[in-house]
């Protein structure tokens, strides 16, 4: 399933575009680009940004938005050595069946001063907590327990994957659940404004239960 743009600015995607903007120097390689959400948040910036979708018609969604768009599997991507200066790993991982080798395939293709982005659903928020001990493991089409996910983290498990790909973890920080996705109309705006406001607290204060993502930024030791 395509996944839509999410135009909160607590949201992921607007908090990594946001992060690829104040560092502000490429080539940026967008791993998953999906149909093109960080290409388009990028658009105005000028920044050059290639990216690699497996998908034929969300890569080809994406392409206007890119220098490149390779359609391949990570995996099977051929990609120049020691090119990029950003790599964005957005909510991407966790649907491989060997990340930490993907991200070892990554580093190749990195600078020495690169830096890389990564997203990671956290599969111990409370709302999966509770399912879980309720003997629930739900299939859904996007979120936690999207039925495509290979992989699950808590926020321990994401930071040893990265460690163990050979980079250094430099920042750790979490998203709320992007209630713009599943929040009734009939509640409005406003109701929903507050409820943002509230799991925001939440994870602020216990990141490990209320987190619905993990933002991991990660450079080279």
């Amino acid at each position: 399933m395509a996944y839509e743009l999410h135009h909160d600015p607590r949201s992921s995607h607007q908090r990594i575009a946001q992060f690829v903007r104040d560092v502000d120097r490429g080539p940026i390689l967008d791993v998953g680009a999906a149909s093109g959400q960080l290409g388009r948040l990028l658009a105005a910036t000028g920044l050059p940004i290639d990216g690699i979708e497996p998908d034929p018609s969300a890569a080809e969604e994406a392409r206007p938005f890119y220098r490149s768009m390779t359609t391949a599997l990570i995996e099977d991507a051929e990609l120049p050595a020691s090119h990029y200066s950003v790599v964005v790993c957005a909510d991407v991982l966790e649907h491989m069946p060997d990340p930490e080798a993907v991200l070892k395939q990554l580093l190749a293709a990195s600078t020495d001063d690169a830096v890389f982005v990564i997203s990671l659903p956290n599969v111990a928020h409370l709302a999966a907590r509770l399912l879980v001990l309720a003997g629930i493991f739900p299939r859904h089409d996007r979120g936690i327990f999207d039925r495509t996910h290979l992989q699950f983290y808590t926020r321990k498990t994401a930071i040893e994957l990265v460690r163990s790909s050979g980079l250094r973890v430099s920042r750790v920080s979490c998203t709320p659940v992007p209630l713009e996705d599943v929040w009734p109309p009939v509640l409005g705006p406003v109701a929903r404004e507050l409820a943002m406001q509230t799991q925001t607290l939440a994870a602020r204060v216990a990141p490990t239960m209320f987190a619905f993502q993990w933002l991991i930024v990660a450079r080279r030791p």
